[in-house]
């Protein structure tokens, strides 16, 4: 009986968040690094980081952002609260944590999108939902996976021949 309890308290959240948008599969910590490097993000602008998992991405970002509002959203009920709990030790007192959907998020809302999500889930509904309605020049931030080659003269790609790419896609 607890061993049913628990599958459905901690897998089912994991499952339904995986299909929904992607596995949780960390960032690398090197990655964060050179995402916080390229990230342009100015004062008083707002950065919203979808299937923040454990909360380090935000977390990176709001500490080296400080005059920058960062909101992290999750699906899966158990990750959000592991993010929490890193929130409550190390986290940045303009980071904020929300257990949400974000294909219900409004991306009128930031300035600046980071996303690690499954390419048919990205193509499908992410970049249609920013293209639509994200403000003028607003990025999307997209780790490891390829924003759909119809945008390509709107995206611009980092990462060396042996690095995890990071492609941002600007909205004209």
């Amino acid at each position: 009986m607890w061993l049913a309890l628990i599958v459905f308290i901690v897998l089912v959240p994991l499952a339904i968040a995986g299909a929904s948008m992607a596995p949780w599969v960390p960032t690398r910590k090197s990655d964060i690094t050179r995402l916080c490097e390229i990230l342009e993000l100015t004062q008083g602008q707002r950065f919203l980081e979808i299937g923040t998992g454990d909360g380090r991405v935000s977390e990176a970002v709001a500490k080296k952002f400080k005059k920058s509002s960062v909101v992290g959203i999750e699906l899966a009920f158990p990750m959000y609260i592991i993010a929490v709990i890193r929130k409550y030790f190390y986290g940045s007192k303009n980071m904020t944590l929300r257990l949400a959907n974000a294909f219900k998020e409004d991306f009128w809302n930031y300035d600046v999108i980071y996303v690690y999500g499954m390419p048919d889930k990205m193509w499908a509904k992410i970049v249609p939902q920013f293209l639509n309605q994200a403000k003028p020049w607003a990025k999307l931030y997209s780790y490891v996976f390829s924003i759909p080659e119809e945008y390509k003269q709107q995206v611009v790609s980092y990462g060396e021949e042996k690095e995890a790419k990071i492609h941002v896609l600007t909205k004209k």
